[in-house]
């Protein structure tokens, strides 16, 4: 739904505000902690290669934003609730969380085993639902945004890809039902893919260099989809229990600007 009497997303000042990004030490979350960091936010990056955040910090900091870092493994409950006491101690304005950690593995049903499976729901699924759920209560008092990062495989099958689809599947509907929950609270709940190629989540920094150049030449730069990122991040409760596609919804930012977007979202939502 769309509410005129909102204020316009895009003018958030993000500079002194707080935004949660899990899985940022490489891919997708990289390109949005980078953007957030350009609008100045102070982004709380979350991952389980400890390098790879501290590098992506040093970005952070160089395009003028303010990154705290921790590693940490989203599989463990535990790990999830250290997450929420770190930003619950320090952020001063928790305006967003960006559900992006994610692992894929390929293989077949007949060879999947109970880890690989608990594995997957847990990083993909079950962290997303308990950062959401308990980090609800530390969202500005003006309320905010939870934006679970989907895919594809969150509505076609694919072989070989049972537990990621099943936890994609999964977030969509978890994203449905938390919007419905949460539809008395000026908060937005979406989900949104990447809309463009861009190197596999599962695949790190290190390895990525050893990928064929031809290959790694059909990756884009994720950044390129950033402004989708902080427009939905900037949302509290205009819009919500939808999915996007983050190459549209740029190029509607691009196209027609964040005043315009908001009032044509149903031209931009794919559901």
């Amino acid at each position: 739904m769309a509410e005129a009497s909102m204020p316009d997303p895009m003018l958030v000042d993000w500079a002194g505000r707080d935004v949660v990004v899990t899985g940022a030490g490489r891919g997708l979350g990289k390109g949005v902690a980078l953007g957030f960091a350009r609008a100045g936010a102070t982004v709380w990056m979350c991952a389980d290669h400890e390098r790879e955040l501290e590098r992506v910090a040093v970005e952070v900091a160089a395009a003028g934003g303010t990154p705290r870092v921790l590693s940490v493994d989203l599989a463990d409950p535990d790990g999830c609730a250290e997450v929420v006491q770190w930003v619950a101690a320090d952020a001063r304005d928790l305006r967003a969380l960006v559900n992006n950690a994610a692992v894929l593995s390929i293989t077949p049903v007949r060879d999947l085993s109970l880890e690989e499976w608990n594995r997957t729901l847990a990083i993909n699924l079950t962290a997303p639902l308990l950062l959401a759920r308990d980090l609800l209560r530390h969202l500005s008092t003006d309320g905010g945004s939870i934006i679970n990062v989907s895919s594809m495989a969150g509505v076609r099958a694919t072989a070989g890809e049972a537990a990621y689809c099943a936890s994609k599947f999964g977030i969509e509907g978890l994203s449905r039902c938390m919007a419905l929950d949460l539809s008395h609270q000026p908060v937005s709940v979406n989900t949104i893919t990447p809309g463009l190629g861009i190197k596999p989540t599962s695949v790190t920094e290190s390895e990525a260099a050893r990928v064929p150049l031809e290959d790694r030449a059909r990756w884009n730069d994720p950044e390129v989809v950033a402004p989708a990122f902080l427009f939905l991040a900037s949302l509290r409760g205009q819009v919500t229990g939808r999915r996007f596609d983050a190459r549209v919804l740029t190029e509607a930012l691009e196209r027609w600007g964040p005043g315009t977007t908001l009032s044509r979202i149903d031209d931009v939502a794919e559901s």
